[in-house]
């Protein structure tokens, strides 16, 4: 992975955070002795949603990058600033990239030297085998490297971090890789050079690896948890098992389904019952076979919880499901299913009952210079934090 190093005049980065229904873009600053700054953030919406049309949705999602690069723009003149934004970082979630993590192990009779060749060697074959097998299981022609990182690595049964130069007669390392069409990837590229700027540098990233590192910085006593990120149209969810990403997985099943589903239930319009939810927001409603707004979101809660603990019982098949779960608060229909789920006192999986902490965006404003005159953007500031600490080289 390529690093930018702080020049002596600082310049203004543009940060996209991609997801199934919309792109955050901020303005940011990054100083060496200072906590990033956000200058500028806005959220903008796909105009359309409906994922079983691939290139529609696609054209959808470029388009709004291209609308809100015009927007920021416009409004960073408007503020009389004329920094120069000279680095792009894309952060891309679900659907749009595919990530997974694998152990891989080297034991050998005598002792070798871990360099850039062995590692090479043993990091290329892995994505390799990733891109053949993500082109027989989607219609996707070709796929393309997002990132690679090491997350651990073990020397002889130690934990190192630097592992470059030393010998061992074993090797473990926790590699970390996410996937990018090849179509997206020439696309983004294409945006950068032609329409953002000729002569400015571009990085990719997934969106897990930053809330990964936030979540562990934060409670460094929990090396074991689950992360879950509701989105409109998808829900990701990831396993971290001794401090290290074991298992990945995307539901197609978000806040537009549960809503879906929910409503189906009922004899409302959608106008009528998101109206409920946004109103009656801890109030209660003389609604028929209904005695309170919470009740609205029972059906959709439960096969969103369905869903939730069929891929948790997954991914955890051979291991011992973690106690604790957080999921980042942000949006009204969010907090109505954070109500349900301290409604019904405990969540269980598995047999194993889950402390479900929520992720507050006030705890990660205190990292970022200007966080708070800026709401309802908890994650791209945690794509903030993750950057800031790359920069400064404490990844």
């Amino acid at each position: 992975m390529s690093f930018f190093f702080f020049k002596n005049k600082p310049s203004l980065s543009f940060i996209f955070d991609i997801r199934d229904s919309s792109i955050s873009l901020a303005v940011a600053r990054f100083e060496l002795d200072k906590k990033p700054e956000m200058i500028l953030c806005q959220n903008f919406a796909f105009k359309y949603l409906d994922s079983k049309n691939h290139e529609k949705y696609l054209s959808s999602m470029l388009k709004t990058i291209d609308i809100a690069n015009i927007s920021i723009r416009k409004k960073l003149v408007k503020m009389g600033n004329s920094e120069k934004i000279d680095k792009h970082y894309f952060f891309i979630g679900s659907p749009w990239s595919v990530s997974q993590s694998k152990t891989i192990k080297i034991v050998k009779d005598k002792q070798f030297e871990v360099n850039n060749a062995v590692l090479k060697k043993i990091i290329v074959g892995e994505e390799l085998s990733a891109e053949k097998h993500l082109e027989s299981e989607t219609l996707e022609p070709k796929w393309k490297v997002l990132e690679e990182r090491i997350i651990q690595s073990k020397l002889n049964g130690y934990k190192v971090d630097d592992i470059f130069g030393k010998k061992a007669s074993s090797l473990a390392i926790e590699l970390f890789v996410s996937f990018i069409p090849n179509q997206i990837e020439e696309k983004l590229s294409s945006l950068v050079k032609n329409k953002i700027g000729k002569y400015t540098e571009k990085q990719n990233n997934s969106c897990i690896l930053s809330s990964y590192s936030f979540l562990r910085d934060l409670y460094l006593d929990k090396n074991d948890f689950i992360y879950v990120d509701i989105g409109k149209l998808i829900t990701d969810v990831y396993v971290v098992r001794d401090d290290i990403i074991f298992g990945v997985a995307s539901i197609p099943f978000g806040e537009e389904n549960i809503i879906q589903t929910s409503l189906a239930k009922t004899n409302l319009s959608k106008d009528v019952f998101l109206s409920h939810l946004s109103i009656g927001h801890d109030k209660k409603f003389d609604l028929p076979s209904h005695n309170s707004v919470e009740d609205l979101l029972k059906s959709g809660f439960d096969m969103w919880e369905g869903k939730l603990k069929n891929s948790l019982s997954k991914i955890c098949t051979e291991m011992n499901i973690p106690s604790n779960m957080f999921i980042v608060r942000n949006g009204t229909v969010l907090n109505m299913i954070v109500k349900k789920i301290i409604d019904n006192k405990q969540f269980e999986i598995m047999g194993s009952k889950i402390e479900i902490t929520f992720i507050l965006e006030n705890i990660i404003n205190g990292y970022i210079k200007n966080a708070n005159t800026i709401s309802n953007e908890p994650y791209i500031k945690m794509d903030l934090v993750f950057l800031d600490k790359i920069l400064k080289g404490k990844q």
